[in-house]
C-alpha cells in the first residue's frame, strides 16, 4: 500500500472511531452491522484496511454517519435546521432522532 493510501486510511479509521464514540456504540455492534469480525473492524479504524463503498452506505443508512465527512473530514452541509428536519420526517425517523438525542445528553451528564 503507498503511503497516501495508508495515510487516508488511517485518517478514516480515526474520524469512524470518532462518530462510533459520539454514537455510542460498540466496535462489536458496528462490525455487526457490516458483517464483518469485530477483529476487522479493529483494523477499518487503525486504517489497516479501507472501507469499502457498500460499507460506507451502510454506515451512513444505518447511522448516518456522512461518507463525504469519513473520507474526507468535511461535512457536505454544516447548517442543519431541526425545525425543518423533524416537520419533514417520518415518525420512525423522529424516534430514531428523539432517541440519538436523548443518548447524546445521557452520556454528556455522565462525563
Amino acid at each position: 500500500m503507498d503511503d497516501y493510501r495508508k495515510e487516508a486510511n488511517i485518517q478514516v479509521g480515526k474520524r469512524l472511531r470518532e462518530a462510533r464514540n459520539s454514537l455510542g456504540r460498540t466496535q462489536a455492534e458496528i462490525a455487526v452491522s457490516l458483517g464483518v469480525s469485530e477483529e476487522h473492524y479493529r483494523k477499518y479504524e487503525s486504517g489497516a484496511t479501507g472501507l469499502s463503498a457498500d460499507k460506507l452506505l451502510i454506515l451512513y443508512h444505518k447511522y448516518g454517519i456522512d461518507p463525504t465527512y469519513l473520507i474526507t473530514g468535511d461535512c457536505l452541509n454544516n447548517d442543519f435546521d431541526v425545525d425543518c428536519y423533524i416537520a419533514n420526517c417520518n415518525k420512525e425517523q423522529k424516534d430514531l432522532f428523539v432517541d440519538r438525542v436523548f443518548a447524546y445528553m445521557s452520556r454528556m451528564i455522565k462525563k
